[in-house]
């Protein structure tokens, strides 16, 4: 069984390490540069004031690409080791997640391996790995709010399993902060908050008929939030570039059709069954543990698969009312979080409720299903469009090192160049892992003009 372990274990590292190597190589590009010299030009409060008038309400991601972004203080070094630790933070994250549900009933080992398994599902099924991992701006507006939701999911486990006994103040004070940090870093996890704790009040008002005083302050929190940025002047201000928004049937329709269409494909695409059929066992055995009077059915299973779905169809829905097309795949990238992570907390409470009615009884996993999981992990190296392939082409091939040098010859030329104008080469070797765009022919274009002010040129053109 140790060996076993071991050869899992190493199978689920080596689908996570070239993503932490492939961030050294990285370079900022696009709105990147347009966060950070609208900082640098007006300072943290003046800019917050501009893209809450004129942009959105996202007022907690716009003060983090403020304050932590590298690009500020003129590091592209700095630049690169943020974009790492937020993968590290993501699989942290999940290992508290972990170790928050198994307690003592699962060894270190075992833990780790249900880390890499999530993380490894993610980064495998990410609609575009690119995005979520390898642009800080897109980093910090959507994958930073997914870091956020675990550790979000840890304290309100936490919170429900002392909630008749003792709650500290810094209990509920962390759990209000990180609603409020959620829901002002992007439109999709703020639904998904604010629906979550609306429904948990409303729900235990209905069933219980007591007011619990927590739960309506988390609500209060959500639905504040909610307000702050759905009432934003900047909010309205995009509307008006969106005509074909607020067109409520056809917004319903197709958002049931994408969400539905979203589920077979996630299933169908990834290993996801194997996956879940391994949880089930480490869960089973987790429930097992603990004594027969600690065994309590916190929620019905049909209710929790119920608001599982309208979370999803919520995401979905936002792009369709306020955009008036389809969810971009920056927005996909979160609702996939959602959809991945609420996946396994429904097999949760499903073998919780059946344990708990005496209807689920299992043995220990047989040998054969670890097999199966190195096979399905093998799996993501042969798909053609894999994200962990992609990964490990782009640095066994040398184009990121290649990428890497380019640039970084860029800059030696910009920095170095005595004219007011400079001309740079084009790139030869952009890996298909890293989102980037780059620098056109014309001066007067808006990312060459942010890499003009970054570089302090007047002009910076690409050759043709």
């Amino acid at each position: 069984a140790g060996q076993r372990n071991n050869l899992v274990l190493l199978f689920l590292f080596l689908t996570i390490i070239p993503f932490i190597i492939l961030s050294f190589y990285v370079h900022p590009c696009w709105d990147d540069f347009e966060y950070s010299e609208i900082a640098y030009k007006n300072g943290f409060f003046h800019s917050q004031y501009i893209w809450y008038e004129t942009w959105s309400g996202r007022y907690f991601s716009t003060a983090v690409l403020s304050t932590i972004n590298p690009l500020l203080f003129r590091s592209v070094i700095g630049y690169k080791i943020i974009t790492a630790l937020f993968i590290l933070l993501f699989i942290v994250s999940v290992y508290y997640l972990v170790s928050e549900i198994a307690s003592e009933s699962i060894n270190l080992k075992q833990k780790l391996i249900c880390t890499l398994s999530f993380c490894y599902l993610f980064v495998c099924g990410l609609p575009a790995s690119d995005l979520a991992l390898f642009w800080l701006a897109s980093t910090v507006i959507y994958q930073f709010a997914n870091i956020m939701m675990l550790v979000l999911t840890v304290l309100f486990i936490r919170f429900i399993k002392i909630r008749n006994v003792s709650i500290s103040k810094g209990l509920v004070i962390s759990i209000c902060l990180l609603i409020f940090a959620i829901e002002g870093s992007n439109e999709v996890s703020m639904l998904t908050t604010t629906i979550f704790f609306a429904a948990v009040f409303a729900g235990n008002f209905i069933l219980t008929r007591k007011f619990d005083k927590y739960l309506f302050l988390f609500a209060a929190a959500s639905v504040i939030s909610f307000l702050i940025v759905y009432l934003a002047p900047g909010n309205d201000y995009r509307l008006t570039t969106n005509p074909d928004s607020h067109q409520l049937l056809y917004s319903l329709k197709n958002s049931a059709i994408d969400l539905i269409k979203f589920i077979i494909y996630r299933i169908y695409n990834l290993p996801l069954l194997i996956f879940s059929v391994l949880f089930i066992s480490f869960y089973y055995k987790i429930v097992s543990f603990k004594k027969s009077e600690d065994i309590k059915v916190m929620i019905n299973p049909f209710h929790s698969v119920a608001l599982y779905l309208i979370i999803l169809f919520s995401g979905i829905f936002v792009s369709y009312w306020s955009l008036g097309t389809s969810t971009p795949y920056r927005t996909l990238n979160v609702i996939f979080f959602i959809f991945l992570l609420g996946w396994f907390l429904n097999i949760m409470i499903i073998v919780n409720y059946l344990y708990a009615k005496e209807k689920l009884k299992m043995n220990d996993i047989p040998g054969y299903a670890y097999i199966l999981l190195c096979l399905a992990v093998l799996f993501s190296f042969m798909k053609e469009t894999g994200s962990v392939k992609e990964a490990y082409k782009d640095l066994v091939s040398g184009k990121a090192q290649k990428f890497n040098a380019q640039l970084n010859d860029r800059y030696s030329s910009i920095y170095s160049s005595t004219t007011d104008t400079v001309k740079v080469d084009s790139l030869s070797n952009i890996p298909r892992s890293f989102f980037y765009y780059d620098i056109g022919p014309d001066p007067n274009g808006k990312y060459n003009k942010l890499q003009s002010e970054f570089f302090e040129k007047k002009f910076i053109i690409r050759k043709e």
